[in-house]
């Protein structure tokens, strides 16, 4: 009977024993599984700039970097070939390339299914002779409701082979110059509301001075908030008003 007894005892304790002889590799699981799913569920952010380059992009630049934050410029064909340096910059940065036409003109861009296309394809070759790289990222003049038809997105799309992009946070920091809190709060109420419904945000901003003013308290902001600023490409699924998938 006292052997018996030994013989449970001994059991028990080997048995309490195997976990703490189980390689420490195992209990790593769980970390690893959590730090997928952070990465899964980050909260990205797409900065847009319109209309450039312009004599402020070098400090729009700066502030971006100060801030280790990337962004996508819709730029327009004369103002890279009148800012060869900033755009350059821009390149070299590693920031996402766009095309915003030549004249920025509706009478013009809108006036015929291929003027648009052709605007497209002036402001690329400028960019890709001021800087030796092309992209097929777009954005019209005014956004491409309600002027870009569908006849129109059809040659500029499937002809030209571009990506139709508009935004889902329009900052209006052309209409508010001088009113920077108003464009901040503007901003950052549309922000959260665009993530709740699980969409990352695409904020539309213009190279201009007046947005030199907001832009520091935006990312300060969206930083501490801890949103990743990841720029446009050609994967990214475009985000445009007409749902066009292109």
């Amino acid at each position: 009977m006292l052997h018996i007894r030994k013989s449970l005892i001994i059991t028990l304790a080997i048995l309490l024993m195997i976990p703490l002889l189980l390689p420490q590799s195992v209990s790593a699981k769980p970390s690893a599984s959590k730090s997928a799913g952070a990465k899964a569920n980050a909260k990205i952010i797409y900065l847009t700039f319109d209309d450039g380059p312009t004599a402020h992009t070098g400090q729009l630049l700066d502030i971006l970097d100060q801030y280790h934050a990337k962004a996508t410029f819709f730029m327009l064909g004369p103002q890279m070939q009148q800012f060869q340096k900033a755009t350059k910059r821009i390149v070299a940065d590693g920031h996402g390339l766009g095309l915003h036409g030549a004249t920025h003109v509706p009478g013009k861009f809108y006036k015929s299914a291929y003027s648009g296309l052709k605007e497209m394809q002036q402001a690329n070759a400028a960019l890709n002779k001021v800087a030796g790289v092309k992209t097929s990222l777009v954005r019209t003049p005014y956004g491409s409701k309600p002027y870009l038809k569908s006849s129109y997105r059809n040659v500029l799309l499937a002809q030209g082979g571009f990506h139709l992009w508009d935004w889902n946070v329009d900052s209006e920091d052309w209409k508010y110059k001088k009113d920077h809190q108003k464009v901040y709060n503007s901003v950052m109420k549309q922000i959260h509301n665009v993530q709740k419904r699980g969409t990352a945000p695409v904020v539309l901003m213009h190279d201009q001075e007046a947005t030199l003013k907001v832009l520091p308290k935006l990312l300060k902001t969206l930083k501490a908030e801890g949103y990743q600023f990841e720029i446009l490409t050609k994967k990214v699924q475009p985000v445009n008003f007409w749902n066009d998938k292109r």
